[in-house]
């Protein structure tokens, strides 16, 4: 069974980025899909994250990803990290939540 993560994003756009004016309507359009097989080994857990961290990357990088400030770099790394926290914890999935905890040190 495939699971889509499409719902996660925009609600995470909703909430966790609404104070960076992050446009919802575009992170409304992204779609993670996995399955719980995937989730079932470290290296498909892996890839999952590799996608939600893509799509992290994406949806930040469309408002910050032009600036050249530092200000603007460090708060679209900021944005990414807070995203990627809040989608990893919607799956809520403890080998996920590994990958994610060795990702970030």
């Amino acid at each position: 069974m495939t699971t889509t993560l499409k719902l996660m994003v925009m609600l995470a756009g909703a909430a966790t980025l609404s104070s960076m004016s992050i446009d919802v309507a575009y992170a409304e359009n992204q779609e993670i899909r996995y399955t719980a097989s995937e989730l079932s080994t470290v290296s498909g857990a892996e890839h999952v994250y590799s996608d939600i961290h893509a799509v992290a990357v994406e949806i930040c990088g469309e408002e910050y990803g032009g600036h050249r400030l530092v200000k603007y770099r460090a708060e679209r790394e900021r944005c990414i990290i807070d995203l990627v926290d809040t989608l990893v914890s919607e799956v809520s999935d403890p080998v996920l939540s590994q990958v994610h905890v060795k990702a970030n040190g």
